[in-house]
């Protein structure tokens, strides 16, 4: 049976398409102001349009477009989007369309769509250059999923009324803590010498599962696909030259674009949860930055970080997560509905102003985000770390 929608969803969809349709065209000849050399923005007050080109076999839009979108989204949605907030090669779609590849399928969002956006971030720092906020815990970086107005980078641009701000790095959707942007992408080239050049300290905060061994100093080694996972997005640690995962030695931070990744432990404290089970909380210094780079460390060395659904040793809690998203099912295996991970503190030289940046998240943040397994120990940053290595920046004497 075709999907209805109502007939102010059809008017409001087609006024949407039309009005990102105009803004894509350049200015007549002979109009004020320069003629419009870049694409449209596809955004237009609470309304934005997605563009993708089908890249798959030919089938029917309307059955492809709930297969592969449907999760995180209503049953009312699945029975109403169709065709009002699709077009195809910017012509409107019914029930028996077919796309094939080369196919530019658009799709209309609007703003009330998504999940409630909760407060403003907490802004931690700005001057003319950077900007650093507390990144919540439930919202993603770059618009993803459901998300677009209220992922981070969207939300901030609107806030501080600048179309140019942009995320210098990024953190998990369920992953706190202190998030960079700079203000002016011309600016972006020399902060992304901080990443690249490991100029950039970062200290996370984690509780995992197990007590974790004290002596511990590093955990390091290649991060690869996971090719054995029925989770696709799946990473694992490969073992290095020094021996497997679970006993890697000290070694030489991996240059750039080798696949090597190394984190050190800068703090471990033990803890019990209320039913006795052992946990521990770690303080962390990621070297490299690599994608999901603690998460797989932590998990491959036996000790994954507690509410991480993709790296729990039993891949089923992701899957049935995947399939309900309900936390209760699986409270049991996670204990927290997200996971207890979370970037307390950069420190850094300011690359346009020469200060000396150390920027933290406020203590009580992980201590509500672990709230009810354990009350956090005081761990602190040793200056100038444990191993000595003159690799990684400090304050300036």
């Amino acid at each position: 049976m075709a999907a209805q929608a109502s007939p102010a969803l059809h008017a409001r969809c087609a006024a949407a398409f039309a009005a990102h349709a105009l803004a894509g065209q350049p200015r007549p000849q002979g109009a004020a102001g320069p003629p419009s050399a870049s694409p449209p923005d596809d955004r237009s007050g609470d309304a934005k349009i997605f563009r993708v080109i089908h890249d798959g076999a030919p089938r029917r839009l309307h059955e492809m477009l709930l297969e592969r979108y449907r999760h995180g989204r209503s049953a009312a949605w699945a029975g109403s989007f169709y065709p009002a907030r699709v077009r195809l090669d910017g012509a409107p779609v019914d029930e028996h369309t077919a796309v094939r590849a080369g196919q530019q399928i658009a799709y209309c969002h609007f703003r009330e769509d998504e999940p409630p956006p909760g407060p403003p971030p907490v802004l931690l720092h700005e001057d003319e250059w950077l900007v650093a906020v507390l990144k919540p815990d439930r919202m993603p970086v770059n618009p993803a999923g459901v998300f677009y107005f209220s992922a981070l980078a969207i939300r901030m641009r609107e806030e501080l009324g600048n179309p140019e701000l942009t995320p210098l790095h990024r953190l998990d959707l369920e992953t706190s803590g202190v998030l960079l942007f700079s203000r002016r992408r011309a600016h972006l080239g020399r902060f992304h010498r901080l990443f690249t050049d490991k100029a950039l300290r970062k200290v996370y905060r984690a509780l995992v599962h197990g007590h974790f061994p004290r002596e511990r100093m590093e955990i390091a080694g290649r991060i690869v696909p996971d090719t054995g996972s029925a989770i696709h997005t799946r990473l694992r640690l490969e073992p290095s030259a020094a021996g497997p995962a679970d006993a890697a030695a000290p070694g030489a931070v991996p240059a750039d674009g080798s696949g090597g990744s190394l984190t050190r432990i800068l703090g471990v404290a033990h803890h019990r949860s209320a039913d006795g089970a052992p946990l521990s909380e770690l303080l962390l210094e990621p070297v490299t930055g690599k994608t999901n780079q603690l998460r797989v460390h932590l998990a491959a060395v036996g000790h994954p970080i507690v509410g991480d659904k993709k790296y729990h040793p039993d891949e089923g809690v992701f899957l049935d997560w995947y399939a309900h998203r309900d936390f209760a099912r699986l409270r049991q295996a996670l204990l927290l509905p997200r996971q207890a991970l979370h970037c307390q503190a950069l420190s850094f030289l300011h690359p346009f102003s020469g200060n000396w940046l150390e920027l933290s998240a406020p203590a009580d943040v992980w201590a509500e985000k672990v709230r009810g397994l354990i009350v956090p120990a005081d761990l602190r940053v040793p200056q100038g770390g444990t191993t000595g290595r003159e690799e990684i920046p400090r304050r300036p004497a």
